[in-house]
């Protein structure tokens, strides 16, 4: 599969603009049909029969190993799992916290990394500093802001690789040596980078990666996959389960539920197709579209971007404001008329207040035009 065939497969693409998969991407053909096969075949075979249960662990075995491509690391060391949020779950809530323990965190996250830390705060007493990060920053100045702010009573780092309301990409690996080398742990979360951007764990040395399906693979909501590097496993505490109380054994202990066989299948199908297509393109299609986004958009009076444009921390997030929304559009009203005037599905941010435009595999030029042509006339009626 290549994308102009990808593209033709997602029928969203047919009768909209659709520049949101940092919220959740439209699935293709293929994986909605491998989820239909699934249902199919496991009710067929008996779900709790010996033929349905080999079908279900021929499923978990084809996914996790591609999962584990895409991630670049053994599939031993895979969970699958609900979403991003039940991976960052799994790792803050299984760390043995102590007194005078300190998570270190950014002041651009998601709920998903602020939720669970907040009460980490409240019902475990740790000490939770939120690093003030611009939204524009460098890759340098995210390493010295961290470098600076880790203290011997830092336990963990839990930040998102990818900011979902400005598109920054932190310089993970060197965040990761900088924490190693003052003993923290670093969690990410990986919610807007899996099938965004091409990820090599191994290589970055992170202690807890998590990261969701639904987004930019276009794969079933409420998927997912967890990664804990193979020396730090021993360090979590399963929060559900313990050895020897039931069947479940191993990496699954740490498992909040399981998933049902449609969800595990359609999961693997959109991993497999992003694999087929290779990461390292996946991220390149990604990204020329949104250079040619910002480059036009650049050209319109009034709109300013909040989030990175060029280098190392850019990405294909692209979130602007208009007019700084003063005497004019906020973000939630562009948002609105962008897909009421123009079928054009995008999201309103916070924290800068702005639109966001996704550019995924499934996006090409058309999409580039459609949106410059539509923020261009919302401009125009201010």
């Amino acid at each position: 599969m290549d994308f102009p065939e990808l593209r033709a497969s997602t029928p969203a693409t047919s009768n909209m603009t659709y520049l949101n998969a940092g919220w959740a991407g439209p699935s293709p053909d293929a994986v909605v049909e491998r989820m239909r096969e699934a249902a199919a075949r496991e009710s067929a075979g008996g779900p709790a029969g010996p033929e349905g249960h080999a079908y279900v662990r021929e499923i978990e075995a084809s996914t996790l190993a591609e999962a584990a491509t895409m991630l670049r690391v053994s599939p031993d060391d895979v969970l699958l799992t609900h979403g991003t949020t039940e991976g960052v779950n799994i790792a803050m809530g299984g760390l043995a916290w102590e007194p005078g323990d300190t998570l270190l965190t950014s002041g651009l996250e998601h709920p998903g990394i602020k939720t669970p830390s907040t009460l980490l705060g409240d019902r475990r007493g740790v000490n939770i500093h939120t690093l003030d990060l611009s939204p524009t920053a460098s890759a340098d100045e995210c390493v010295t802001a961290f470098r600076a702010a880790l203290t011997p009573n830092v336990k963990l780092v839990a930040l998102s690789h990818v900011m979902y309301t400005c598109g920054l990409r932190i310089p993970a690996k060197e965040i990761v040596e900088a924490a190693h080398e003052a003993g923290a742990l670093v969690l990410l979360d990986g919610a807007q980078t899996a099938g965004h951007i091409a990820l090599d764990l191994t290589d970055m040395g992170v202690d807890f990666y998590a990261t969701s399906g639904q987004k930019w693979l276009g794969g079933p909501g409420g998927t997912g996959a967890f990664y804990v590097r193979p020396d730090r496993r021993d360090g979590l505490i399963p929060q559900f389960r313990a050895p020897g109380l039931d069947f479940t054994e191993g990496f699954a202990l740490y498992s909040f539920a399981s998933l049902g066989a449609p969800d595990r299948a359609g999961y693997g199908e959109a991993v497999r197709l992003h694999n087929a297509l290779g990461s390292a393109n996946v991220e390149s299609h990604n990204m020329a579209l949104a250079t040619h986004l910002r480059e036009e958009l650049a050209k319109i009076d009034g709109v300013s971007f909040t989030g990175p444009t060029s280098g190392s921390t850019a990405t294909a997030i692209t979130t602007i404001a208009v007019h700084d929304w003063h005497g004019g559009w906020d973000a939630p009203a562009f948002s609105e008329a962008l897909w009421e005037r123009h079928r054009l599905v995008a999201r309103n941010v916070l924290h800068p207040d702005g639109v966001r435009l996704c550019t995924a595999a499934f996006n090409d030029a058309s999409d580039v035009e459609a949106a410059v042509v539509a923020i261009k006339a919302l401009v125009g009626t201010l």
